[in-house]
């Protein structure tokens, strides 16, 4: 009977630890919301296809990166407990595929649909970044190179694209709404150009 107590007595304050014990800490996901991206003007009378999103090594991750311009402004350090849902090109890629959808009067796919287009658009994810300024200041930036093609591979344009949205807060989630208006921002400058080069 002693021994029964004594184990009884001792699984309980075991489950009595264990409850007491930190639970781990899951990471916020976020990704671009469920509102599209702002209506365009812009229409695309060529056959557009999208290519993937490449992204700079960094940037295939889901970490929300950012850096201290104020302390060590080529380091790059991760939010440790929010992160994004899949990797910013990704997302990206997403967003770009509606906006362009929205724009393309003659079809839009992707390359890898394999369907028949006239002009072949890739995007090069270089920057996507909260940028600290100072210890109340911080904002969004995203940069981009895009390159345009002809159906049949040969270039036609190419040019670098950035956008910036100062950030409500100095936070991972000031650091996501900044970072999705700047995407959009970044999206329109695009469109116009490529509606130009196509049309050239």
């Amino acid at each position: 009977m002693k021994r029964r107590s004594f184990l009884a007595g001792s699984a309980t304050t075991l489950l009595g630890a264990c409850s007491l014990a930190p639970k781990a800490v899951q990471p916020a996901l976020y990704d671009f919301g469920i509102a599209p991206p702002p209506a365009t003007a812009v229409k695309l009378d060529s056959r557009i296809a999208l290519a993937e999103v490449s992204a700079n090594a960094w940037l295939q991750t889901p970490a929300i990166v950012y850096r201290l311009a104020y302390d060590d402004a080529a380091r790059l350090r991760p939010y440790a407990l929010s992160r994004w849902a899949a990797p910013p090109a990704e997302l990206v890629a997403q967003r770009l595929r509606f906006a362009l959808a929205q724009a393309a009067r003659n079809g839009f796919s992707m390359a890898s649909d394999g369907l028949p287009t006239d002009q072949l658009l890739r995007v090069h994810l270089e920057a996507f970044e909260q940028v600290v300024d100072t210890p109340q200041a911080s904002r969004g930036v995203v940069r981009v190179l895009a390159r345009l093609t002809s159906a049949d591979r040969r270039a036609r344009a190419q040019r670098l694209f950035r956008a910036e949205q100062p950030c409500k807060s100095v936070d991972a989630a000031g650091s996501v709404h900044a970072l999705i208006a700047a995407t959009d921002a970044l999206i329109a400058q695009m469109l116009p150009w490529v509606a130009s080069e196509a049309r050239a």
